[in-house]
């Protein structure tokens, strides 16, 4: 997949935009603060409409208006030229594929593939287990419509359940209606363990290359309680729902998953360095893209933000020596790195959420 260009209309700080993007490698460069990493956000939401950086709609929305619009002109490998029109609300998403309304937004996830490699990436391994569930579920939910579809049911089902919780219902209904979680519960925790059991396979190699042949980097998935079969879930609930009730929240599931990353078998969020840090993030976005391509037949746009700026001169070339050539590259940076200044490069110049070049 190609972009072509890309509109944008009340998105943060972007009052409105058009940029061309008809280049297999585009630079983004300007101050921090400016919209580049705004601009990512709203190229990665293609995939299946989750921006990486919240899970809240109204965040992206800007001052202009109750709603973003984002319009893609698009280059695929199954459907050649698509534009694809996205409308997102306070309460929630519409999306068109060449004027055709998109009834169910599980059967739009995954067409478009594109991966974020971010300078927010020691968050990954330091920051809390959120960060990690949207790293991976925003993955997870682009190669898995299924998946994307439970984990909409279990987010929709766990907000009612916290509201049970709150409320003077009794254990009986409160029971009765914690079946529904069940099914979206051990389709999410199946996918989940599966997913990083694959990644995992693709990353480690990747990873030694990154780092030399001297290290070596590990993931697990690491579920808050185990779901394997069909009622185990239920029986977590069961034992914990007095305690969740005095919380009034759900205390384990889904919504409390982490992924546990390791530096030769150490945990990466305590003895990595940050060199370590990023490279585990670099080795897991390319491993994605390699998935993609692999397991999906397709290849995703890379969307990188800012991410080489602290690698050492030896993790970086071999960055770029594992790159996939005929991937569409779009990077930001307050300056532009050298590899980033021949005449391969298109170069557009961001202020004040308005672009140039």
């Amino acid at each position: 997949m190609n972009f072509k260009k890309v509109s944008l209309f009340n998105y943060r700080n972007i009052s409105q935009a058009r940029i061309d993007l008809d280049s297999r490698r585009i630079f983004l460069h300007g101050a921090n603060g400016q919209g580049k990493t705004n601009f990512l956000e709203a190229l990665a939401m293609v995939t299946a409409l989750r921006p990486f950086r919240t899970h809240e709609n109204k965040v992206i929305i800007g001052p202009k208006g109750e709603y973003s619009e984002i319009r893609y002109d698009l280059e695929c490998e199954e459907s050649g030229d698509t534009i694809v029109e996205a409308r997102i609300k306070k309460s929630g998403k519409e999306v068109k594929i060449d004027s055709d309304p998109v009834k169910r937004l599980s059967d739009f996830a995954g067409r478009y593939p594109t991966v974020v490699l971010s300078s927010n990436d020691l968050q990954l391994t330091r920051g809390p287990p959120g960060g990690r569930r949207r790293f991976f579920d925003t993955f997870i939910c682009g190669v898995d419509r299924e998946y994307f579809a439970s984990l909409q049911t279990y987010q929709k089902l766990l907000q009612e359940r916290n509201a049970l919780l709150k409320s003077d219902e009794s254990e009986t209904v409160v029971a009765a209606f914690e079946k529904q979680m069940d099914g979206p519960a051990l389709k999410i925790g199946w996918t989940r363990r599966e997913i990083v059991r694959e990644l995992r396979e693709i990353a480690e190699p990747i990873y030694e290359t990154l780092a030399g042949k001297v290290e070596k980097m590990g993931i697990e998935y690491a579920p808050s309680a185990t779901v394997e079969k069909e009622g185990d879930f239920l029986d977590i609930l069961d034992k914990n729902r007095k305690r969740d009730r005095y919380l009034q929240s759900t205390s384990q599931g889904s919504h409390r998953d982490d992924y546990a990353l390791f530096v030769n078998r150490l945990p990466a969020s305590d003895y990595a360095s940050e060199g370590q840090q990023r490279s585990i993030t670099l080795a897991l976005s390319l491993a994605i893209i390699q998935y993609w391509k692999d397991r999906m037949g397709l290849l995703p746009v890379a969307l990188a933000d800012d991410a080489f700026a602290e690698l050492d001169t030896n993790r970086r070339e071999r960055f770029w020596e594992l790159l996939i050539d005929d991937i569409q590259l779009i990077a930001t940076g307050t300056e532009r790195p050298e590899v980033c200044r021949s005449s391969d490069w298109k170069t557009v110049e961001v202020a004040e959420g308005q672009f140039r070049g």
